[in-house]
């Protein structure tokens, strides 16, 4: 049991401590933007959130890069070795490749900025050098000078707590920095990214604070337990107590008859006073519907279907495939896609290379329905030729090899070229053939 507040100026001090929640006494304070406050409650304390975008993060994590060379004649080809993909793979003493991307994408969906260091890069000069380690900077702890007259910012710095911050200059010409900085639109800043929780701050407080409720409902039976009153005296009058009676009171509740320990222990009173019994209607407990709608919004922030998060109502065996095609399709793919695109511009001009990384949709088993709709679709189009089929999912002309074995194409005996079609064999039917087109040898 929870004592309520005995002024004003107390529930004031709560509403300025906890900056984040609904305070119903001093009007709703929502959701501030700060990093650190977004990780915590948004991240840390909802678990729509959390399962959002944990979810979003270990899939493009998941996935496979490949790095593509051009040649001088445009011509693209895929490198299986390069410094690039070592780099990559093995990013730092600390972190796997998979985890860094992983950390990296969180970072970014909570904030809407994330920022890699390439520790030993050099920009400056004709020459590049490129970096060794590839370092994730807490996003809380960087600043963005930018520049009045340019587009271009000035340095990125680095702001250690009690230690000197170290400034990466950023290059006026060229753009390059030995910091990549992935940010997502923002219409009002030029230099950070939108935080996606901004997004869904007001569905953040209203979903944790309905989970307060309840767990605050949930330690008092379902509700509040009731209310001491001082009895009327003989004559009618109402009967007052003094600070210290008060005082008392409260210290023996708090003490004796709250906590889970002391959950249905009976109370002994004065004579003096009378204990009324208060409850609340089932309407009131019920925020089911509106938790449920909460978290609904929030997953629709981050592009993640409901049925994904096993959010009530919502997951049946029928449309889990296709809301999960779609989550890849729509949401992790192009996340994936614009992430990448921002480490091309940054890593492979500080190696020299005219390459850049990318993902091959063909192995992705999450797209594995995508493919194999294709084929079928493919298969059955009368109108391309075998070659034509081929070349449409990727592969190869076929080959004629000079002697029939395991690497001939064997084709249905019922199918005959659509040259040949009416033409008969005057060899098989020579009558038939007297009045019909003949049919050459081959």
């Amino acid at each position: 049991m929870v004592w309520p507040f005995k002024t004003k100026v107390q529930a004031a001090k709560l509403a300025v401590k906890y900056q984040s929640l609904m305070v119903g006494m001093g009007g709703a304070r929502w959701l501030n933007r700060s990093y650190l406050l977004l990780a915590q409650e948004g991240f840390e304390n909802n678990p729509v959130v959390y399962s959002c975008i944990t979810k979003l993060a270990k899939s493009v994590s998941s996935v496979d890069l490949q790095l593509y060379t051009r040649d001088r004649s445009g011509k693209i080809h895929e490198s299986t070795q390069h410094d690039i993909l070592d780099l990559l793979n093995k990013p730092n003493p600390m972190w796997s490749g998979r985890k860094f991307i992983e950390k990296m994408a969180t970072q970014y969906l909570i904030g809407g900025n994330a920022y890699i260091w390439g520790n030993g890069a050099e920009v400056r000069g004709r020459s590049p050098k490129p970096p060794q380690e590839l370092w994730l900077l807490p996003p809380q702890l960087m600043h963005i000078e930018g520049t009045k007259k340019g587009f271009l910012p000035e340095y990125y710095e680095f702001r250690p707590g009690t230690q000197d911050p170290v400034k990466y200059p950023v290059d006026q010409i060229t753009g390059q920095s030995s910091i990549c900085h992935l940010r997502t639109v923002n219409p009002t800043n030029e230099w950070l990214g939108l935080p996606p929780l901004a997004a869904a701050a007001y569905g953040v407080d209203i979903f944790n604070s309905g989970q307060a409720w309840n767990k605050a409902l949930l330690q008092n039976e379902g509700r509040p337990s009731g209310a001491l009153q001082m009895r009327p005296s003989k004559d009618g009058n109402p009967v007052n107590i003094t600070d210290d009676q008060y005082n008392r009171i409260k210290a023996e509740i708090d003490t004796t008859y709250t906590g889970a320990a002391n959950a249905g222990r009976p109370m002994l009173l004065d004579g003096a006073l009378e204990w009324v019994q208060m409850s609340l209607s089932s309407k009131d407990m019920d925020h089911r519907e509106t938790m449920l709608t909460n978290a609904r919004f929030i997953a629709a922030c981050y592009g993640t279907p409901p049925q994904l998060i096993n959010i009530p109502g919502e997951s049946t065996f029928s449309n889990y495939a296709q809301a999960n095609l779609s989550y890849w399709g729509d949401t992790v793919l192009p996340l994936l896609g614009s992430m990448l695109e921002e480490i091309n511009r940054w890593l492979p001009p500080l190696f020299e290379e005219d390459c850049f990384l990318w993902y091959d949709e063909e192995q992705i088993p999450a797209l594995e329905p995508r493919r194999k709709e294709k084929f079928e679709r493919i298969e059955k189009a009368a109108f391309m030729t075998m070659n034509e089929k081929r070349r449409a999912v990727g592969m190869d002309a076929y080959d004629t090899p000079q002697e029939t074995g395991p690497d001939s194409l064997f084709v249905d005996a019922r199918s005959v070229p659509i040259e040949s079609a009416g033409k008969v064999d005057p060899n098989l039917h020579p009558a038939l053939a007297e009045d019909q087109p003949v049919l050459e040898k081959p």
